[in-house]
C-alpha cells in the first residue's frame, strides 16, 4: 500500500473510533503525496472505518485550490454552487473509488501535509460557549505557533474561501501556516509534516481543553438517573419507545428505529438544575442538524409516570414538521432517546446528540452556550451536500411493504434461521439474529452485509431455554432498536433414536429448546408487540414433521406437532393486539442444515439401506414436485405470513415441502 494512504487510513482508523473526537460521519482527515494529489476523506464516510479502497478519494490539489480561487463561484446562488462545487471535486478524483471528496476538501488543500479534522465533544463546547474564544487564547497562551481561531462559517465552500483569506494573513503575520485552527460552532483542525505529529497534536490539544473544563467545571453533583428500580425503569423505557416509534412512523410516513441512550453527558445534563434551559438554546453545530435535524427536545417526568408516553407523543406533535421533525428526545429522570431509519443512522444521531449535550455542559462553565446562527440552521436544511452525507448513514431503501421493520430471528446462526434472516434483510428488514452460538450469529450478520441488501443483521447471544436470557434479549432489542415487528421461532434440535432407545435427557432438551424456547420467545415478543399498540406478527417454524411423523424421532414429531398447536393457541389469545400467528412447515431443507448433519446422513442411509450420498436425492425424489427447497422458499413463506398481504390470515399452517404432505 502506497505510504501516504496507509498514513491516512491508520490517522483515519484512531481518531474515527474515539469518540471523544469524532461522532457518526463527522470529522475528516488528509494526506498528500509528493506528487500534487492529496488522499481524502470521502463524504459521509465513518474514519473509523475506512480501510484499503473505502472510505476516500484521491485528488488533484491544484484542482481544489482553483475551486477556492474561482470568484465566479462566490456570486452564484448557494444550490447552484453547491453543485458545481461538488461536481468539480468529484473531476479532480484520480482514483476509481466510490463517493464524493469530503465538503472540507478544499480546506485540507490549504493547510500541511497530513491535516486532522475532529469534532471533540469538550473543544466544541469552548467553541459554542460566550467565553470560549477567551478561555482558548488564555489556554494556548504558551503555543508556538499560535492557534488560529476563525468565527462561524458555513461548512464547504463558504468555509474554504473564509479560510483561504484567513490562512494568508495568518502567514503574513506568523511566516508560516498555523498548526492548530479552530472552527467556532463546527470543531479543530490539527496540521502536520506527518501523521504521527497531527495525531499527537490532535490529542495533546484535546487534553488542554479537557484540564482547563475540569479545573472551571468543579465537581458535579448528579443525582441519580434513571430515578427508578431497574425493572420499572426497563418498562418504561419500552413504552417510550413504543410511543417513539408509533408517532414518528406516522410523521414520517415509514417505520423508525428508536435507540435508548444513557451515556455520561446525558447524565452530567440530566444532573444539572439548568439542564432544561440549556437544551432550549439551540443547535450547536452543523453535525447536529445533519445527524439529528436539531436540538433534542426536552420532556418533563410526570408526577405519575404512567403519563409519560402520552406526554412525549404530545411534546413530539408540538415541535412536529413532518421528516425534518427533531430526531432525539431527552426524558428528564429517565434519558436520551434517538429516531432513525437504519441502525447506522440511529448510532450517528444518538452519538451526535451525546456530543451536542457534553458541549452544552461544558460551554456552561464559560459563559453558557452560543448556538448556531438562526439563518445558518435555516440553510443546513436545505444544503444538498449535508442531505447528502445522512442519505449515506440512512442506507439503501427498499421498496419492499417490510422495508424497515424489525424482526427477532432465533437460530440465526445457521440453516433455517440464518436463511430466513437473510431473506427478511434483503428486503429492508432490520434482523435480531439471536443464536446460543455468537460466532454463527455474527456469521450471518456478515453474509448479510456481503449480500448488500436494505436490511441489516444485528447478533445477540440468547439461550431460548432460559427465562432471563431471552427477557434481557427483548429488553435489548426495545433499548437498541426500539421494539418488534416480527417474531420468528425457528431454533430447533431434531436428535434421531430409535423409541426403545431414546435417552430421556435428550428428550428433556428437545422440549426444552423446541417448545419452552418457542413459549419464551412468543410471550416476551407478545408483550412487546402489544405494548406497541401497532400489531405484529409471529411465525412458528414446524416441519412436515408436524403433521405426518417420522420414524425414530419421538421428541422431534412432538414438539414440531405442537409447535403447530402453540401457534393456533396464540392465534386466538394475541387476535385482540392485532397480533398474528402462523406457522410454516418446511419440508426437507439441506442448505448448511445443523439437523441434516453427516451423522445424520449416515443414520438415514442405514434406516432406509441406501448409501448416504444417495440420503438428499432420495428424500427429494419423495416430493410431489421432484424439487428441492432452499432457504429463498422458507423465507418468502414467512415474509408473505408477515406482511400486509397476509393481514387476515392468523392461526394458520403454510407447508412448503415441495408436496410431500398434505394439510387434512
Amino acid at each position: 500500500m502506497d505510504g501516504c494512504l496507509a498514513d491516512l487510513i491508520r490517522v483515519s482508523n484512531e481518531v474515527g473510533r474515539d469518540r471523544n473526537l469524532v461522532q457518526g460521519g463527522g470529522g475528516n482527515t488528509s494526506v498528500k503525496t509528493a506528487d500534487g494529489t492529496m488522499y481524502v476523506k470521502a463524504s459521509g464516510a465513518a474514519l473509523g472505518e475506512m480501510s484499503e479502497g473505502c472510505g476516500y478519494r484521491l485528488v488533484d490539489v491544484e484542482q481544489c485550490l482553483a475551486i477556492i480561487h474561482d470568484d465566479a463561484l462566490a456570486a452564484m446562488e448557494s444550490a447552484e454552487r453547491d453543485a458545481e462545487v461538488v461536481r468539480r471535486l468529484v473531476g479532480s478524483c484520480r482514483d476509481e473509488n466510490e463517493g464524493r471528496p469530503s465538503v472540507e476538501t478544499t480546506l485540507h488543500a490549504l493547510l500541511g501535509p497530513c491535516v486532522v479534522h475532529t469534532h471533540p465533544s469538550v473543544i466544541g463546547g469552548l467553541l459554542c460557549a460566550n467565553g470560549g474564544r477567551g478561555a482558548l487564547e488564555e489556554i494556548f497562551a504558551d503555543t508556538d505557533p499560535a492557534p488560529l481561531y476563525v468565527e462561524y462559517f458555513d461548512p464547504g465552500y463558504p468555509l474554504a474561501a473564509r479560510m483561504g483569506q484567513t490562512l494568508a494573513e495568518y502567514r503574513e503575520r506568523a511566516g508560516r501556516l498555523p498548526e492548530i485552527v479552530f472552527l467556532e460552532n463546527h470543531g479543530l483542525f490539527v496540521s502536520a509534516g506527518d501523521a504521527d505529529t497531527a495525531l499527537a497534536l490532535t490529542h495533546s490539544t484535546f487534553r488542554a481543553v479537557e484540564r482547563a473544563w475540569r479545573e472551571r467545571s468543579g465537581e458535579v453533583h448528579e443525582r441519580r438517573v434513571p430515578a427508578f428500580p431497574r425493572q420499572e425503569e426497563a418498562v418504561l423505557t419500552g413504552e417510550v419507545c413504543s410511543s417513539l416509534r408509533r408517532t414518528y412512523a406516522e410523521l414520517m410516513g415509514r417505520p423508525v428505529l428508536v435507540r435508548f441512550g444513557l451515556a455520561d453527558p446525558v447524565k452530567l445534563l440530566l444532573a444539572r438544575p439548568d439542564g432544561k434551559e440549556l437544551t432550549s438554546a439551540g443547535p450547536l453545530a452543523p453535525d447536529q442538524m445533519v445527524y439529528c435535524l436539531g436540538s433534542a427536545t426536552w420532556v418533563r417526568m410526570p408526577e405519575d409516570p404512567a403519563e409519560l408516553p402520552a406526554r412525549v407523543e404530545e411534546a413530539v406533535r408540538g415541535i412536529a414538521a413532518g421528516p425534518a421533525t427533531p430526531t432525539c428526545v431527552l426524558v428528564d429522570g429517565l434519558g436520551l432517546f434517538a429516531v432513525g431509519i437504519s441502525p447506522k443512522l440511529l448510532e450517528s444521531t444518538l452519538c451526535t446528540m451525546e456530543a451536542g449535550l457534553q458541549m452544552l455542559v461544558v460551554s456552561a462553565a464559560f459563559g453558557g452556550p452560543r448556538a448556531l446562527p438562526a439563518e445558518t440552521v435555516e440553510r443546513m436544511g436545505s444544503l444538498e451536500i449535508e442531505h447528502y452525507r445522512r442519505s449515506l448513514f440512512a442506507g439503501k431503501d427498499a421498496q419492499d411493504p417490510l422495508r424497515g421493520r424489525v424482526a427477532v430471528v432465533s437460530g440465526a446462526g445457521s440453516g433455517l434461521g440464518r436463511g430466513i434472516s437473510i431473506g427478511l434483510a434483503k428486503r429492508g428488514v432490520h434482523v435480531v439474529l439471536a443464536d446460543i452460538d455468537m460466532p454463527a450469529a455474527q456469521e450471518t450478520a456478515s453474509r448479510i452485509a456481503e449480500d448488500g441488501g436494505a436490511g441489516t443483521g444485528l447478533p445477540a447471544k440468547t439461550d431460548v431455554t432460559s427465562e432471563s436470557s431471552v427477557s434481557d434479549l427483548f429488553e435489548y432489542i426495545t433499548a437498541h432498536l426500539g421494539g418488534v415487528d416480527i417474531l420468528v421461532n425457528c431454533a430447533g434440535i431434531g436428535p434421531l433414536y430409535p423409541l426403545v432407545d431414546f435417552p430421556v435427557d435428550v428428550w428433556r432438551k428437545v422440549l426444552e429448546v423446541n417448545l419452552t424456547g418457542y413459549f419464551l420467545m412468543g410471550r416476551e415478543a407478545a408483550k412487546a408487540m402489544a405494548r406497541q399498540a401497532t400489531g405484529g406478527s409471529i411465525v412458528n417454524i414446524s416441519s412436515k414433521t408436524g403433521l405426518e411423523p417420522s420414524r425414530n424421532h419421538s421428541a422431534y414429531n412432538a414438539t414440531k406437532a405442537a409447535e403447530i398447536h402453540l401457534a393456533r393457541g396464540w392465534a386466538l389469545d394475541l387476535a385482540e393486539d392485532g397480533i398474528r400467528v402462523n406457522t410454516v412447515c418446511p419440508g426437507n431443507v439441506f442448505k448448511e442444515s445443523k439437523i441434516w448433519n453427516e451423522d445424520y446422513i449416515q443414520a438415514l442411509a442405514k434406516k432406509r439401506g441406501i448409501r448416504p450420498d444417495e440420503v438428499v436425492p432420495h428424500y427429494i425424489n419423495r416430493t410431489a414436485l421432484k424439487q428441492d427447497v432452499g432457504w429463498d422458499d422458507i423465507a418468502d413463506a414467512v415474509a408473505f405470513l408477515s406482511g400486509p398481504a397476509a393481514s387476515k390470515i392468523t392461526g394458520q399452517t403454510l407447508v412448503v415441502d415441495a408436496g410431500q404432505v398434505f394439510v387434512r
